[in-house]
C-alpha cells in the first residue's frame, strides 16, 4: 500500500498565466496546472489555431478530457465535482481507460456523489479472476457485467451528454474512436491493459487499452464542439513506493507514455494534473486520496476556467459583431 501522507494539491502561480492581448478575440495560451507547484503556459504559439467557437447564441461548451491512470482516475471524481459545484459542468466528455469509465458512468447521468461511492464499493476480487486462455492474467468477464449493469445497458446514443472514448486496434496500433454502441464493452475496451486483461472482440477489431495511443484524448473533446477544452493527466511517474508483482509492474507501465505533455499543450486550453504520486496506479484502498487531490487541483483551476470560458464568450461576440 501507498505511503502515509496525503497527497498534497497542485500550486498556482496566477502571475504566470500567459495571455495573447494583442487583439479582440486573439487566443489564451494552454496552461498547466502542475503536480509540484507552478501554473505553466503551454508550449504553444500564442496565434489562435482552433476553430472558430459557435455564434454566441448559446452557452459556452466546455470539454472534458480524462486520461488513463488506473485506480489514479477517482481523480477525475473530485475534478467534476468542483467543476460541478462551480456551475462549470462539462458538455462534452471523452476519457480513456479509467477516465472511460468514469466519464461512461457521468455522461450517462450518475451524479457524483454516487460516482464516488461505487468506487468505494470495488475490489479486484469481485471483479476480474484468474484467466485460463493464455491471452491474459485475468479475465473480465465479471467486470463486463458489472458495467453492463451500472450503465443499464445504454448505448451512446442513450447517454444524457455527448460522450466517446478511444482504444488501440491490437493489429495495427490505429488509434480507434468509440462513440456508437453498447458504452460498457467500448470501456472494456479502453481499459483492457495488455497482458493483464484480454483484448476486447468489437465491430470486427481486436482492441485493447486506449492509453496505448492517446492517454487524454483532448483533441477528441474539441472534434465533439467543445469550445474550451480541460484535460486531466493523472498518469504520472510510478509511485513512490515502487511496484513489486508483475501485475503491478504492467499496470504501471501502462500508464508511461512518453510525449503527453507535448500533445495536451497542443489539443487543450488547460491541463490539470492532480498530485496523485503519492499512491500507486493499483491501490483501491486510496480511493479517497486520489479523489481529494482532483478536487483540489480543480479548486485551484476555478479561476482559470471561468477566465477561458469568458474569453470564448467574448470571441463569439465579437465574431457576432463582424458579421453583416
Amino acid at each position: 500500500m501507498g505511503g502515509d501522507t496525503a497527497a498534497e494539491p497542485a500550486r498556482m502561480n496566477p502571475d504566470r498565466v500567459d495571455r495573447d492581448r494583442n487583439a479582440a478575440g486573439a487566443g489564451v495560451t494552454q496552461l498547466l496546472v502542475t503536480r509540484h507547484g507552478g501554473l505553466h503556459p503551454g508550449d504553444m504559439e500564442l496565434t489562435d489555431p482552433r476553430p472558430d467557437p459557435p455564434a454566441g447564441d448559446g452557452p459556452v461548451r466546455i470539454g472534458l478530457a480524462l486520461g488513463g491512470g488506473a485506480v489514479r482516475g477517482a481523480a477525475h471524481i473530485g475534478v467534476l465535482s468542483i467543476l460541478e459545484k462551480a456551475g462549470l459542468a462539462p458538455a462534452v466528455i471523452t476519457g480513456c481507460s479509467a477516465g472511460a469509465l468514469v466519464g461512461a458512468l457521468y455522461a450517462a447521468g450518475m451524479s457524483t456523489p454516487d460516482i464516488s461511492a461505487l468506487a468505494r464499493t470495488l475490489h479486484w476480487t469481485r471483479l476480474v479472476r484468474p484467466s485460463i486462455t493464455g491471452r491474459s492474467l485475468f479475465e473480465t468477464s465479471r467486470l463486463g457485467t458489472f458495467l453492463d449493469k451500472t450503465l443499464d445497458g445504454r448505448t451512446f446514443t442513450d447517454l444524457a451528454l455527448p460522450f466517446a472514448t478511444v482504444a488501440c486496434e491490437l493489429t495495427t496500433a490505429r488509434r480507434v474512436v468509440l462513440d456508437e454502441g453498447p458504452v460498457s464493452s467500448a470501456v472494456l475496451a479502453s481499459s483492457a491493459i495488455p497482458g493483464v486483461f484480454p483484448p476486447v472482440e468489437r465491430d470486427g477489431m481486436l482492441l485493447v487499452d486506449g492509453s496505448l495511443v492517446d492517454m487524454v484524448p483532448a483533441a477528441l473533446a474539441r472534434s465533439m464542439g467543445a469550445d474550451i477544452v480541460v484535460a486531466v493527466d493523472v498518469s504520472g511517474p510510478l509511485p513512490r513506493r515502487p511496484p513489486k508483482t508483475m501485475v503491478q509492474i504492467m499496470v504501471a507501465v501502462s500508464t508511461l507514455h512518453p510525449g503527453v505533455e507535448g500533445q495536451l499543450a497542443r489539443d487543450a486550453d488547460l491541463v490539470l494534473t492532480p498530485d496523485v504520486d503519492a499512491y500507486a496506479f493499483w491501490e483501491l484502498s486510496r480511493m479517497s486520496e486520489f479523489e481529494q487531490a482532483g478536487a483540489a487541483a480543480a479548486e485551484e483551476s476555478l479561476p482559470l476556467v471561468q477566465a477561458l470560458v469568458q474569453v470564448a464568450e467574448a470571441r463569439a461576440a465579437w465574431r457576432d459583431r463582424q458579421r453583416p
